[in-house]
């Protein structure tokens, strides 16, 4: 039996899931405090680049582990 091969922690980016959005941003791991810094950026994404309100503090959003998308979602 041959040993497994370690584990190493990958960079990796989490994208709009918006079709025509080439938006992305790194996510160095999983931690609440990396999660809450991607989802910042990625509101302030959608307040340039897809007219969300800045005042709108109730929209939410959708992150999709596999596929590392975040994606507004409607009202």
């Amino acid at each position: 039996m041959t040993d497994p091969e370690p584990l190493t922690s990958a960079k990796t980016h989490v994208r709009c899931g918006s079709p025509d959005c080439d938006w992305g941003t790194p996510l160095a791991s999983f931690s609440e405090s990396e999660l809450s810094r991607c989802r910042g950026r990625f509101r302030e994404h959608c307040i340039e680049r897809h007219g969300l309100d800045p005042n709108d503090t109730e929209r939410e959003c959708l992150f999709k582990l596999e596929a590392l998308t975040l994606t507004l979602l409607d009202d």
